[in-house]
């Protein structure tokens, strides 16, 4: 019988079951569920929102192959004016450093437009200067539909059309939304419309 979790992931600890440095998803379970159970995918460090917990092997191979098209939901602050030209290139698809092809199309709306100073997440710890340098730059919230999971993509994405990320909350994976009544580092067994929603029933 396996298991599933939905975790709020807090942002400064890493999605890994061992880390000799950082706290990891994991530390937030108890010691006897952390031996079986892995974090699905990945949130970066800095990254907060829903992660699944689980110790079923297919489920995560289905989920993360990337010719499954599994569809992710984030919400984000980001310095920078972000037009009608980076928002039709990010939907499009944008050429990452490194990488041979361009990012899948993508859905991206603005959902508000404000000055760093007026943002009222807190932003990333490396990202701090930024306010402090200037507080009256631009600034966009954006949500962001995406069906695959480059490494840092989002981030790797906003920097290819002149933007920073600033704050990133993974909001949805695979039709599941984060539960939002939970506080960051909680976790609860997926609820049986969650399990179908996998595919599981």
């Amino acid at each position: 019988m396996h298991h599933y979790y939905h975790f709020y992931k807090p942002v400064g600890c890493v999605s890994a079951r061992k880390d000799a440095e950082h706290t990891t998803v994991m530390d937030y379970f108890p010691a006897a569920l952390r031996e079986t159970l892995f974090p699905l995918g990945r949130l970066d460090k800095n990254t907060e929102g829903l992660l699944l917990i689980t110790d079923d092997g297919k489920l995560n191979h289905r989920l993360l192959d990337p010719e499954n098209h599994v569809e992710k939901q984030y919400l984000l602050w980001a310095a920078g004016t972000l037009g009608e030209g980076e928002l039709s290139q990010l939907r499009a698809g944008v050429q990452l450093k490194g990488l041979t092809e361009p990012t899948k199309p993508a859905r991206v709306e603005v959902l508000e437009r404000a000055e760093l100073a007026d943002i009222p997440e807190p932003l990333f710890e490396n990202r701090q200067h930024l306010l402090q340098e200037s507080p009256h730059a631009s600034a966009v919230k954006c949500a962001l539909w995406l069906t695959e999971g480059k490494r840092h993509q989002v981030k790797r994405m906003f920097e290819a059309v002149g933007c920073t990320v600033v704050w990133l909350r993974r909001t949805e994976f695979a039709g599941i939304a984060l539960d939002e009544t939970l506080t960051p580092g909680e976790y609860r067994p997926l609820t049986p419309e969650e399990r179908a929603l996998l595919g599981m029933e």
